[in-house]
Protein backbone atom coordinates (compact mmCIF):
# COMPACT_ATOMS: atom_id res chain seq x y z
CA UNK A 1 0.00 0.00 0.00
CA UNK A 2 1.34 3.32 -0.77
CA UNK A 3 1.56 6.18 1.48
CA UNK A 4 -1.33 8.00 0.42
CA UNK A 5 -4.40 6.49 -1.11
CA UNK A 6 -4.97 8.11 -4.50
CA UNK A 7 -8.41 6.61 -5.31
CA UNK A 8 -10.85 6.80 -4.33
CA UNK A 9 -11.07 10.84 -4.81
CA UNK A 10 -12.85 10.69 -1.39
CA UNK A 11 -10.44 8.66 0.43
CA UNK A 12 -7.41 10.62 -1.21
CA UNK A 13 -8.73 14.12 0.31
CA UNK A 14 -9.60 12.70 3.33
CA UNK A 15 -6.35 11.59 4.13
CA UNK A 16 -5.01 15.35 2.90
CA UNK A 17 -7.78 16.89 4.90
CA UNK A 18 -5.78 14.92 7.93
CA UNK A 19 -2.36 15.37 7.36
CA UNK A 20 -2.69 19.42 6.47
CA UNK A 21 -2.39 20.77 9.72
CA UNK A 22 -0.11 17.99 10.70
CA UNK A 23 2.11 19.47 8.31
CA UNK A 24 1.32 22.99 9.19
CA UNK A 25 2.42 22.39 12.80
CA UNK A 26 5.59 20.38 12.59
CA UNK A 27 6.61 21.88 9.07
CA UNK A 28 10.34 22.85 10.63
CA UNK A 29 10.50 19.69 11.86
CA UNK A 30 9.79 17.97 8.90
CA UNK A 31 11.83 19.55 6.43
CA UNK A 32 8.65 22.01 4.88
CA UNK A 33 9.48 25.76 5.05
CA UNK A 34 6.18 27.99 5.98
CA UNK A 35 5.49 28.10 2.07
CA UNK A 36 5.39 24.68 1.12
CA UNK A 37 2.82 24.10 4.17
CA UNK A 38 0.55 26.75 3.54
CA UNK A 39 0.78 25.43 -0.38
CA UNK A 40 -0.43 22.21 0.74
CA UNK A 41 -3.43 23.76 2.93
CA UNK A 42 -3.85 25.81 -0.22
CA UNK A 43 -4.31 22.66 -2.25
CA UNK A 44 -6.46 20.88 -0.09
CA UNK A 45 -9.13 23.78 0.34
CA UNK A 46 -9.21 24.20 -3.29
CA UNK A 47 -9.91 20.09 -3.88
CA UNK A 48 -12.59 20.62 -1.11
CA UNK A 49 -14.30 23.53 -2.84
CA UNK A 50 -13.73 21.99 -6.57
CA UNK A 51 -15.87 19.14 -4.98
CA UNK A 52 -18.90 20.92 -3.78
CA UNK A 53 -18.70 23.38 -6.43
CA UNK A 54 -18.46 20.21 -8.80
CA UNK A 55 -21.88 18.73 -6.92
CA UNK A 56 -23.46 21.46 -7.11
CA UNK A 57 -23.35 21.92 -10.91
CA UNK A 58 -24.69 17.83 -11.10
CA UNK A 59 -27.76 19.20 -8.64
CA UNK A 60 -28.05 22.57 -10.66
CA UNK A 61 -27.96 20.54 -14.07
CA UNK A 62 -30.83 18.02 -12.89
CA UNK A 63 -32.57 20.77 -12.02
CA UNK A 64 -32.19 22.55 -15.46
CA UNK A 65 -33.05 19.50 -16.83
CA UNK A 66 -35.97 19.02 -15.14
CA UNK A 67 -37.42 22.50 -15.97
CA UNK A 68 -36.53 22.16 -19.30
CA UNK A 69 -38.05 18.71 -19.61
CA UNK A 70 -41.53 20.49 -18.03
CA UNK A 71 -41.22 23.77 -20.31
CA UNK A 72 -40.70 21.59 -23.29
CA UNK A 73 -43.64 19.75 -22.39
CA UNK A 74 -45.78 22.63 -21.80
CA UNK A 75 -44.98 24.20 -24.89
CA UNK A 76 -45.82 21.21 -27.22
CA UNK A 77 -49.11 21.11 -25.36
CA UNK A 78 -49.49 25.22 -26.40
CA UNK A 79 -48.68 24.32 -30.00
CA UNK A 80 -51.41 21.93 -30.32
CA UNK A 81 -53.69 24.33 -28.61
CA UNK A 82 -52.93 27.19 -30.74
CA UNK A 83 -52.50 25.07 -34.01
CA UNK A 84 -56.35 23.68 -33.69
CA UNK A 85 -57.24 26.88 -32.95
CA UNK A 86 -56.20 28.15 -36.16
CA UNK A 87 -57.28 25.04 -37.63
CA UNK A 88 -60.82 25.57 -36.40
CA UNK A 89 -60.98 29.17 -37.33
CA UNK A 90 -59.76 27.99 -40.76
CA UNK A 91 -62.04 25.72 -41.88
CA UNK A 92 -64.97 28.56 -40.66
CA UNK A 93 -63.44 30.54 -42.79
CA UNK A 94 -64.65 31.78 -46.25
CA UNK A 95 -61.57 30.90 -47.65
CA UNK A 96 -59.26 28.43 -45.25
CA UNK A 97 -56.49 28.73 -47.61
CA UNK A 98 -56.06 32.79 -46.38
CA UNK A 99 -55.46 31.61 -42.62
CA UNK A 100 -53.34 29.08 -43.22
CA UNK A 101 -51.24 30.79 -45.38
CA UNK A 102 -51.29 33.71 -42.61
CA UNK A 103 -50.09 31.61 -40.16
CA UNK A 104 -47.72 29.51 -42.02
CA UNK A 105 -48.91 26.46 -41.42
CA UNK A 106 -50.15 23.40 -43.64
CA UNK A 107 -53.84 22.70 -44.51
CA UNK A 108 -54.65 19.22 -42.95
CA UNK A 109 -53.74 17.01 -45.44
CA UNK A 110 -56.72 14.69 -47.28
CA UNK A 111 -57.66 11.63 -45.78
CA UNK A 112 -56.49 8.70 -47.66
CA UNK A 113 -59.13 6.55 -49.24
CA UNK A 114 -59.68 3.38 -46.67
CA UNK A 115 -58.63 0.13 -48.46
CA UNK A 116 -61.07 -1.86 -50.55
CA UNK A 117 -63.71 -5.18 -48.37
CA UNK A 118 -62.05 -7.80 -48.05
CA UNK A 119 -62.34 -10.98 -50.64
CA UNK A 120 -64.53 -13.39 -48.66
CA UNK A 121 -63.64 -17.10 -47.48
CA UNK A 122 -64.16 -19.61 -45.92
CA UNK A 123 -68.59 -20.20 -47.15
CA UNK A 124 -70.82 -22.72 -44.89
CA UNK A 125 -74.14 -23.43 -45.92
CA UNK A 126 -76.85 -24.62 -43.95
CA UNK A 127 -79.83 -26.69 -45.59
CA UNK A 128 -83.54 -25.74 -44.15
CA UNK A 129 -84.88 -28.95 -43.24
CA UNK A 130 -88.37 -27.84 -43.86
CA UNK A 131 -88.23 -24.91 -46.11
CA UNK A 132 -84.88 -26.32 -48.16
CA UNK A 133 -83.94 -22.59 -48.49
CA UNK A 134 -79.97 -22.56 -48.33
CA UNK A 135 -78.31 -20.30 -45.80
CA UNK A 136 -74.58 -19.28 -46.92
CA UNK A 137 -72.23 -17.90 -43.72
CA UNK A 138 -68.56 -16.20 -45.05
CA UNK A 139 -65.63 -14.90 -43.32
CA UNK A 140 -63.72 -11.49 -43.84
CA UNK A 141 -62.09 -9.01 -41.89
CA UNK A 142 -62.41 -5.87 -43.68
CA UNK A 143 -60.33 -3.03 -43.15
CA UNK A 144 -60.08 -1.60 -39.66
CA UNK A 145 -62.09 2.26 -39.31
CA UNK A 146 -64.55 0.96 -42.07
CA UNK A 147 -68.62 0.18 -41.79
CA UNK A 148 -71.53 0.10 -44.03
CA UNK A 149 -70.00 -2.84 -46.70
CA UNK A 150 -72.70 -4.80 -48.01
CA UNK A 151 -71.87 -8.44 -49.91
CA UNK A 152 -73.46 -8.71 -53.54
CA UNK A 153 -74.11 -12.65 -53.73
CA UNK A 154 -73.99 -14.37 -57.20
CA UNK A 155 -75.17 -17.65 -58.18
CA UNK A 156 -74.56 -20.33 -60.96
CA UNK A 157 -76.62 -23.30 -62.32
CA UNK A 158 -75.21 -25.85 -64.04
CA UNK A 159 -77.22 -25.43 -66.73
CA UNK A 160 -75.78 -21.48 -66.86
CA UNK A 161 -72.50 -19.85 -68.29
CA UNK A 162 -72.08 -17.02 -65.73
CA UNK A 163 -73.22 -15.86 -62.48
CA UNK A 164 -76.01 -13.63 -61.89
CA UNK A 165 -76.88 -11.51 -59.48
CA UNK A 166 -79.43 -12.91 -56.67
CA UNK A 167 -79.33 -10.68 -53.70
CA UNK A 168 -76.88 -8.22 -51.64
CA UNK A 169 -76.92 -8.15 -47.41
CA UNK A 170 -75.18 -6.11 -44.64
CA UNK A 171 -74.63 -9.26 -43.02
CA UNK A 172 -71.60 -11.83 -43.58
CA UNK A 173 -74.36 -13.90 -44.08
CA UNK A 174 -77.65 -14.88 -47.10
CA UNK A 175 -80.10 -16.36 -47.54
CA UNK A 176 -81.07 -17.79 -50.93
CA UNK A 177 -84.88 -18.26 -50.65
CA UNK A 178 -85.20 -18.70 -54.68
CA UNK A 179 -83.10 -21.59 -55.10
CA UNK A 180 -85.56 -24.53 -56.16
CA UNK A 181 -84.72 -28.64 -55.69
CA UNK A 182 -83.36 -30.42 -58.30
CA UNK A 183 -80.03 -29.40 -59.42
CA UNK A 184 -76.94 -31.68 -57.49
CA UNK A 185 -74.84 -28.81 -57.31
CA UNK A 186 -74.85 -25.15 -57.52
CA UNK A 187 -71.92 -22.14 -57.29
CA UNK A 188 -71.80 -19.05 -55.74
CA UNK A 189 -69.75 -16.13 -54.92
CA UNK A 190 -69.38 -13.42 -52.79
CA UNK A 191 -67.64 -10.16 -52.88
CA UNK A 192 -67.72 -6.96 -51.03
CA UNK A 193 -68.79 -3.37 -51.42
CA UNK A 194 -68.85 -0.07 -50.21
CA UNK A 195 -69.96 3.54 -51.53
CA UNK A 196 -66.48 4.13 -52.42
CA UNK A 197 -64.95 0.82 -53.43
CA UNK A 198 -65.72 -2.39 -54.81
CA UNK A 199 -63.64 -5.57 -52.88
CA UNK A 200 -62.50 -8.74 -54.91
CA UNK A 201 -64.67 -11.17 -56.16
CA UNK A 202 -64.50 -14.59 -53.41
CA UNK A 203 -63.28 -18.09 -55.19
CA UNK A 204 -66.18 -19.68 -56.57
CA UNK A 205 -67.76 -21.52 -53.97
CA UNK A 206 -69.28 -25.26 -54.79
CA UNK A 207 -72.42 -26.32 -52.89
CA UNK A 208 -72.82 -30.21 -53.54
CA UNK A 209 -76.67 -32.00 -52.55
CA UNK A 210 -76.86 -35.14 -51.62
CA UNK A 211 -79.29 -37.72 -50.29
CA UNK A 212 -79.60 -38.85 -47.04
CA UNK A 213 -81.68 -42.23 -46.13
CA UNK A 214 -85.36 -41.57 -45.84
CA UNK A 215 -85.14 -38.68 -48.71
CA UNK A 216 -83.59 -35.88 -46.90
CA UNK A 217 -81.05 -34.08 -48.28
CA UNK A 218 -77.10 -32.64 -47.34
CA UNK A 219 -75.25 -29.71 -48.81
CA UNK A 220 -71.46 -29.54 -48.53
CA UNK A 221 -69.07 -26.51 -49.71
CA UNK A 222 -66.13 -27.33 -52.22
CA UNK A 223 -64.11 -24.07 -52.65
CA UNK A 224 -62.64 -23.62 -55.91
CA UNK A 225 -58.97 -21.88 -56.25
CA UNK A 226 -59.38 -20.99 -59.75
CA UNK A 227 -59.75 -18.44 -62.26
CA UNK A 228 -62.12 -15.93 -61.14
CA UNK A 229 -65.49 -16.59 -62.41
CA UNK A 230 -67.57 -14.90 -65.61
CA UNK A 231 -70.44 -12.98 -64.51
CA UNK A 232 -73.85 -12.08 -66.62
CA UNK A 233 -73.50 -8.53 -68.03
Amino acid sequence: MGTYPTSPRAAFLAWCQAHAPVFTANAANIGLTPAQATAFVNGVTAAVNAGLAQEQARQDYRVATEETTGAFTDLRGLAGDTVRTIRAFAENAAKPSTVYNLAQIPPPAAPSPAPPPAQPTDLTVELGASSGELTLRWKASNPAGTQGTAYIVRRKLPAEGAFTFVGVTGEKRFVDTTLFAGPDSVQYTVQGQRADSTGPVSEVFTVNFGRLPGGGLTASVQESRTRQPTLAA
